[in-house]
């Protein structure tokens, strides 16, 4: 065959790899640009000066001869066309603000900041048009008045924007403008402004309307965070009141802080106090302020005590004051007890009992407040019986244990530990005990094997053992409930076989540390049966270490019979 003439094979190839690349690349990088297409990159130069000296080598050797393999050859042509391509679209290229968002004529909205994450990269435009709008700040951070403005505008709002618009200026003049009033307000406002969303949302809504004129709903998202200077204790945006503004602002619970702690002195004692009383809602608030006279004078403290002797339901803070204050006058105090005696709550004479000191025909006076007190609480039956015990009247007694008995089986247990006076009254715990008690009542009291043997009478521990190995049989919480806390020595024979019996279902290992450690209270020849039965699922090793356990512990863990059995158990196998 005969070859083609030298110049017709370049000539193919100046069309191929020159002309042919060169009409695509930068036909369709023109096309892009002329339909007023976005295309944002952060791509630097690198990769065109890349692409720039890859053709540039290739055509260099493409001068000279055509490339032999195919796939090569296509590789070429394809890199020849992507530097005709994005090179000229590269070299035109703008770079846009991080912030920017760009609008292509159709008005669809392409955000800067979605293309790189960090605001540290470049990005760029690759087909610059001028159909294409570019606005400006559509997203970032105003600071003003010690606070930080985060916004980011709605796209519909922004794709209505004019090109080279920037949205910063007229937000950062409506959040200077109003935020500078909400400076200006009582100390109140200015934490509603940060911990109260509703106040929050009205004051982003008028910035908002300011920022862009329109009535209808905002196209911006905000949020507000203060500087951290600007939350120091007295600065602008702090969540404390400094005396002053509690004072003029008349803000209870600052004022009540002032009073109450002993290691910030005051600047104007008086002025605080009489803005408290001024202010004060609630009884309690001046109580808290009573049981804590660091800064007050005898004649503020007898005011105090005068606002709740005069108050209808003030007698659980009386006896409060009673048991905390050591400054009270004889008068005072007796005045006071008396208030708590007749209006406290049972609950509060009970958690200062000890300071009240009540007798015995207080009590009497009281038995029919405690007869209500115990059917709405039985922990307070129980408290009662504790403090109080034998001194409760006899129908106080019975009525807290009546009360006790209709709740949870917990409180009978507890009540037990303390009702030593009484044996029908105690029949009556045990029996609730013995029939509702489950093991979360007993766990719950975490008894230990001590607390138990104390707590309860021989006949009682009788009953206990009975229910308790009972209920081994089908629960293996109360089989070591039965193992820990009760006492095996108490047990009759058949019941510490049937607890044996449970433990040779669990395993043969259980089943030998319980006849082992009571092995004084079996007899002898069911502890070396036992002792066999485990021999025969163990290894000879384990045997040796075993028959020397007493020496190594250097306790009467096994009996001999029993290091008998572990010896020949060594040496057979």
């Amino acid at each position: 065959m005969k070859r083609a003439p030298r110049w017709q094979s370049r000539t193919a190839r100046a069309i191929v790899y020159g002309a042919l690349p060169c009409l695509i690349g930068l036909g369709a990088a023109y096309y892009l640009r002329w339909s007023g297409s976005v295309w944002l990159a952060i791509t630097g130069s690198l990769w065109p000066i890349v692409l720039t000296c890859a053709s540039l080598a290739i055509l260099i050797r493409l001068a000279f001869s055509p490339y032999d393999d195919r796939m090569i050859a296509t590789s070429a042509w394809l890199t020849l066309l992507v530097t005709w391509f994005f090179v000229p679209m590269w070299a035109s290229a703008i770079q846009v603000p991080h912030a920017a968002a760009l609008i292509d004529r159709d008005g669809r909205v392409r955000l800067a900041s979605e293309v790189a994450r960090l605001p540290g990269y470049g990005v760029w435009l690759l087909t610059n048009n001028p159909r294409i709008r570019i606005v400006h700040n559509t997203s970032g951070t105003v600071a003003t008045n010690s606070l930080l403005l985060n916004y980011r505008y709605a796209e519909p709002y922004i794709a209505s924007r004019r090109h080279q618009d920037d949205l910063l200026d007229p937000i950062s003049s409506a959040a200077t403008a109003i935020l500078q009033e909400e400076v200006k307000r009582p100390r109140a406002s200015r934490i509603a402004l940060l911990d109260d969303e509703a106040a929050r949302k009205v004051v982003l809504e008028k910035i908002c309307r300011a920022a862009t004129g329109s009535q209808m709903a905002c196209p911006i998202k905000m949020t507000l965070v203060p500087q951290n200077e600007a939350t120091a204790v007295g600065a602008t945006w702090s969540k404390f009141y400094s005396e002053k503004e509690a004072v003029q602002e008349k803000h209870a619970p600052t004022l009540m802080r002032l009073l109450t702690q002993s290691d910030a002195p005051l600047v104007d004692r008086d002025q605080v106090f009489a803005a408290l009383l001024e202010c004060a809602d609630s009884i309690s608030q001046i109580s808290q302020v009573a049981q804590k006279p660091y800064w007050l004078t005898d004649d503020q403290l007898a005011e105090l005590i005068t606002r709740i002797m005069a108050s209808s339901e003030s007698g659980n803070e009386a006896a409060a004051i009673v048991a905390k204050v050591v400054r009270l006058k004889s008068e005072q105090r007796r005045a006071l007890r008396a208030k708590a005696i007749d209006e406290a709550s049972i609950a509060a004479l009970l958690d200062h009992a000890v300071a009240l000191r009540i007798t015995d025909s207080e009590l009497a006076k009281l038995a029919s407040r405690m007869r209500s007190a115990f059917s709405a609480s039985p922990g307070v039956a129980v408290r009662a019986l504790e403090l109080f015990g034998e001194r409760l009247p006899p129908q106080s007694q019975q009525d807290a244990v009546r009360d006790i008995v209709k709740a949870k089986a917990s409180f009978a247990l507890m009540a037990l530990a303390h009702l030593n006076f009484s044996a029908e009254l105690r029949d009556e715990l045990m029996k609730k005990v013995l029939t509702d008690a489950d093991y979360g009542d007993f766990a719950q009291a975490k008894l230990s094997k001590e607390n138990v043997q104390g707590m309860f009478t021989p006949k009682e521990m009788r009953a206990l053992i009975e229910m308790a190995v009972k209920r081994s049989e089908d629960s293996e919480k109360w089989m070591n409930f039965t193992l820990g806390s009760l006492a095996i020595s108490e047990m009759t024979p058949s019941e510490r076989r049937s607890l044996l019996t449970g433990l040779l279902f669990k395993s043969p290992r259980a089943a030998l540390e319980f006849v082992s450690e009571n092995r004084r209270y079996l007899e002898q020849e069911e502890v070396n049966e036992v002792t066999r039965d485990y021999t025969r699922t163990i290894a000879a090793d384990l045997c040796l270490h075993l028959s020397h356990r007493n020496a190594n512990r250097r306790m009467e863990y096994f009996s001999e019979a029993q290091l008998q059995i572990l010896r020949d158990c060594a040496g057979t196998k």
